[in-house]
């Protein structure tokens, strides 16, 4: 076992609108565990098949960036100010915008320090993330840990 970060503690957020890969997924409650340089996971790592969509999980301003650790990345933030961090993408749809939530916003991939196609996915309703988990699980459901696909979710390959 380890220990899990005072911020792993549920905090009022609400329930998400959309499932972060649209397509079929696993994932697991690795909130807390070590990462490189000292670093806790603070975040659900989501494995899928690279270039599987990435979606928009609230409506917001989704602002696309880039940086060694999390590779191709896009930061969302709706206006109550909750954030939304996507990490390792394999690319982005599009520009920086205003999405929807369910918009596709990119794909699933590997870059910065990532190994293997996977979306890293935060919630951050302040400044500090909280495990998100828990708003993964129940957004995605059971069919996503089983790697089925629900037919309003199957993949538009670009």
């Amino acid at each position: 076992a380890h220990d899990r970060p005072a911020t792993s503690d549920p905090v009022a957020i609400a329930p998400l609108d959309a499932c972060p890969v649209a397509g079929p997924s696993s994932f697991i409650d690795s909130w807390g565990d070590a990462r490189s340089s000292g670093r806790r996971h603070e975040g659900v790592d989501m494995e899928a098949e690279g270039a599987t969509p990435v979606v928009a999980v609230r409506d917001g301003a989704a602002e696309f960036k880039r940086s060694n650790l999390g590779g191709n990345a896009i930061w969302l933030t709706t206006s109550n100010g909750e954030r939304f961090y996507y990490a390792h993408l394999d690319d982005w749809e599009g520009e920086s915008r205003e999405v929807r939530a369910g918009e596709v916003i990119g794909y699933v991939g590997q870059t910065g320090n990532a190994r293997g196609d996977h979306l890293h996915f935060e919630a951050r309703p302040g400044d500090a993330a909280v495990n998100a988990y828990p708003l993964v699980d129940a957004a995605c459901g059971p069919s996503a840990r089983l790697g089925l696909t629900p037919i309003a979710f199957r993949p538009i390959f670009r």
